[in-house]
């Protein structure tokens, strides 16, 4: 059964529009986020960050149970399968409006991570660079909201997303920050990231083909599945 790209991006609509004030808020964060990032002040650099992290969070528990778990929690996804529409367009779309929302959010907070980092501060004079590592950082958190959503489409289980996001933020998030330093391959290839090694693109092709693969996985476990409701 083919997809009709009209029609996805009409249900895709639908989700922005529903999402459309937490959307702005969030953006208003993130904006803000950047706004402190630039700030010559220690204590002030430091909110910005905590903010654009806590936005990139938020926005993931945020997403995957208001436009995904929510419309069965509000029994409104029978009402959309009601329509003229297919299973393929309604998790297509719900693909497509999670995404864009996160990476619409994710652009303000990667842009208050890496000019606070002193890679970002580095490199912004020169444009390439600057970029590179904007969409190691926005990818890298890109792959993770894309496991969450996975999750959530797949296993329709408050429960289930609520132990893979919390699992990928606060068990990987924080071993990583505790215990990576004391990794020599890991100290190895941060280091190489950091002066635009061969670590540079490698990561920035590895993430793009984690999300890819992460996207296509779901679109094919979601149509193995005999029911939605």
């Amino acid at each position: 059964m083919r997809v009709n790209a009209s029609t996805v991006f009409r249900l895709a609509g639908k989700d922005l529009y529903l999402l459309r004030r937490p959307l702005l808020l969030a953006v208003t964060l993130g904006a803000i986020s950047v706004a402190l990032a630039r700030s010559n002040d220690h204590s002030v650099r430091s909110l910005g960050i905590t903010l654009a992290l806590n936005l990139f969070i938020g926005m993931c528990f945020h997403l995957v149970i208001g436009n995904v778990l929510g419309e069965r929690e509000k029994k409104t996804l029978a009402f959309v399968l009601a329509q003229p529409v297919s299973h393929r367009e309604v998790t297509a779309a719900k693909l497509v409006s999670s995404i864009s929302m996160y990476t619409l959010c994710g652009l303000f907070a990667a842009a208050a991570l890496v000019s606070l980092s002193p890679v970002g501060r580095g490199l912004t004079p020169h444009l390439l660079g600057w970029l590179a590592y904007f969409g190691v950082t926005l990818g890298g958190f890109l792959v993770l909201f894309a496991i969450v959503l996975g999750t959530a489409l797949v296993s329709e289980s408050l429960g289930w997303t609520m132990v893979v996001a919390g699992g990928l933020t606060f068990v990987l998030g924080n071993g990583l920050l505790m215990f990576g330093s004391r990794l020599t391959y890991l100290t190895a290839y941060a280091r190489n990231l950091v002066h635009g090694g061969a670590a540079l693109p490698a990561t920035l092709a590895l993430e793009a083909a984690l999300l890819l693969c992460l996207l296509t996985g779901t679109f094919w476990l979601q149509e193995r599945k005999t029911s939605f409701l």
